[in-house]
């Protein structure tokens, strides 16, 4: 039975494979996790209380995941953010290390890098 205190993951991709796949990967690992094809519908959203971060896509269609960091920093929303992408390049790294992420993983994403950046984001030790 998983165990619920890990925490909710809020994953925001435009890629519904991906996004399918990471949930279910989530939910094998025992974190709540909430799934969004985009930043617009993400903002749209209540954020749950309690211990949560979010894992988003850089370059989404529309909003990015640069300008979601923004955008809830803004209204002060701000929770843990780990970026991802499929572009491991200068430009991408140096909006990633802009952004306040608390971390930027590149697909495909390795699963003990993402388990470790969520404990990091939820405040595990």
């Amino acid at each position: 039975m998983p165990d619920k205190s890990k925490g909710t993951v809020l994953v925001v991709d435009d890629d519904l494979s991906l996004l399918r796949a990471l949930t279910r990967l989530l939910l094998q690992f025992g974190f709540d996790v909430r799934s969004f094809q985009s930043a617009e519908a993400f903002l749209s959203t209540r954020i749950p209380a309690g211990k949560v971060c979010a894992l988003v896509d850089i370059y989404l269609p529309g909003m990015s995941g640069i300008q979601l960091c923004a955008a809830l920093a803004a209204a002060r929303r701000a929770i843990p953010l780990i970026l991802m992408s499929a572009r491991d390049d200068e430009g991408t790294k140096r909006k990633a290390s802009q952004s306040g992420a608390v971390a930027t993983l590149y697909k495909p994403i390795d699963e003990g890098v993402l388990l470790a950046a969520l404990g990091r984001a939820l405040g595990d030790k």
